[in-house]
C-alpha cells in the first residue's frame, strides 16, 4: 500500500492489499443479500467523522509556528490526507474482520457491511481504491513519513486481528496510534518532536483510549462481557483509575513544558499559557463524569465533536494560544 521502491512496488503493494482484503473474508459465512450500494452507505463505511483524529498530524507544524511556510503547510496537509485514506482502509478491513461480532453488538449491528447496504465485494474494491490513492500521493512526502504511515497501517491491522482482544494492551495500542500521527507530522515536515510533546501525547491519549473502553463497559449488564475485547464489568474501576490518572499526568507534563526556554522563545506572554492547565483539568474531569453517568459516546472524539462544552473548551485553548503569541 506504500510506495517504498518504485512503480513496480506500487502495483505489487496494491495487489497484495486486494488479495489481503479478499483473504480476510474468504472464510466468512455469506451475509444477507446486499441492497443497492448508496453513496451515504459508502460514506458511513469510510467513517469520515473519525478523520478529525488526523488533525494530530498538524501538531508539530502548529507548535513550531511554521504554518505560514508554504512548503511545510503543504506537506502537513498532504500527510493528513494520506492518513485519512489509510485510516478509512483500516476501518473497512476491521469491519470485514468483525462481521460476526458486530451482528451481536447494540450499535455496530447498524454498520453498512452488517446490514448489507455495502457488499463485501464493494468493500474490497473500496480498500483497493484507497490504496491506489495513497500510492499516488506518497512520492510527494519524505521516506520517514512513509515509514510512519506503514507502521501505523501495520499496527492497525495487528490491532484488528489480535491486540484489541488483549485487556489493557488494546488501550496502549490505541494511544500509540494517536502518537504515531504526531510523529508522522514531524516526519512529513522535517520538524523535530520534543520529548515534552511525546510525553504529553502518551499520557493524554492513553486517557482518551481508556475513556473509550470505560464507556463500552458502562453499557454492559452486571453479568455481561465486552464482545471481542475480553473485559468484564468488574474492570471498570481499573480502567477508570488508569484513564483519569493518565490525563492528570498529561496536564502536569504540560505545566512543566510551559516553563521551558522553547516556549518562552515562541510566545511573548508565555506565563499566560498556564491558563490552559485549569481549562484542560476541567475538560478531562467532565469527560469522566459524563462517562460515569453513561452519557459518553463509545468514542470520546465523536463525543467531543458533538458536545458544545468540549467545543467551547477547544476554542478557549486556541484563543489563549493566539493571545499569548
Amino acid at each position: 500500500m506504500f510506495r517504498l521502491i518504485g512503480s513496480e512496488g506500487e502495483l505489487r503493494a496494491a495487489s497484495l492489499c486486494m488479495l489481503f482484503a479478499a483473504g480476510v473474508v474468504a472464510s466468512r459465512p455469506p451475509v444477507a443479500a446486499p441492497r443497492r450500494t448508496s453513496g451515504r452507505a459508502v460514506l458511513r463505511l469510510l467513517r469520515p467523522h473519525h478523520w478529525v483524529k488526523n488533525i494530530l498530524v498538524l501538531v508539530p507544524t502548529l507548535l513550531a509556528h511554521e504554518w505560514g511556510i508554504f512548503g511545510v503547510a503543504r506537506n502537513a496537509l498532504l500527510a493528513v490526507v494520506c492518513f485519512c485514506l489509510t485510516a478509512s482502509a483500516g476501518y473497512i478491513i476491521n469491519d470485514l474482520i468483525d462481521l460476526e461480532v458486530d451482528r451481536n453488538h447494540a450499535t455496530k449491528k447498524r454498520r453498512p457491511l452488517v446490514t448489507g447496504e455495502v457488499s463485501i465485494r464493494a468493500a474490497i474494491a473500496l480498500v483497493a481504491g484507497l490504496a491506489v490513492l495513497v500510492v499516488v500521493l506518497l512520492p510527494r512526502l519524505s521516506f520517514a513519513f512513509r515509514i510512519c504511515l506503514l507502521v501505523y497501517f501495520c499496527v492497525t491491522l495487528l490491532y484488528s486481528f489480535y491486540l484489541k482482544k488483549k485487556v489493557l494492551l488494546d488501550i496502549c495500542t490505541l494511544a500509540g496510534l494517536y502518537t504515531i500521527r504526531v510523529l508522522a507530522g514531524g516526519a512529513a515536515t522535517g520538524i523535530p518532536i520534543s520529548e515534552w510533546t511525546l510525553a504529553f501525547s502518551m499520557f493524554c491519549f492513553l486517557g482518551l483510549a481508556a475513556v473509550k473502553r470505560y464507556a463500552e463497559l458502562q453499557a454492559l449488564s452486571p453479568e455481561g462481557e465486552l464482545l471481542g475485547r475480553g473485559y468484564e464489568p468488574s474492570d471498570q474501576s481499573t480502567v477508570h483509575i488508569l484513564g483519569l490518572s493518565s490525563m492528570m499526568i498529561s496536564v502536569l507534563v504540560l505545566a512543566l513544558y510551559l516553563h521551558t526556554p522553547e516556549v518562552t522563545a515562541l510566545y511573548r506572554h508565555s506565563d499566560a499559557l498556564w491558563l490552559m492547565c485549569p481549562v484542560m483539568l476541567y475538560w478531562f474531569g467532565r469527560i469522566w463524569i459524563v462517562a460515569g453517568r453513561g452519557g459518553m459516546h463509545s468514542d470520546p472524539i465523536v463525543f467531543a465533536l458533538r458536545d458544545r462544552v468540549s467545543l467551547l473548551v477547544a476554542a478557549i485553548i486556541v484563543a489563549i494560544a493566539l493571545i499569548c503569541k
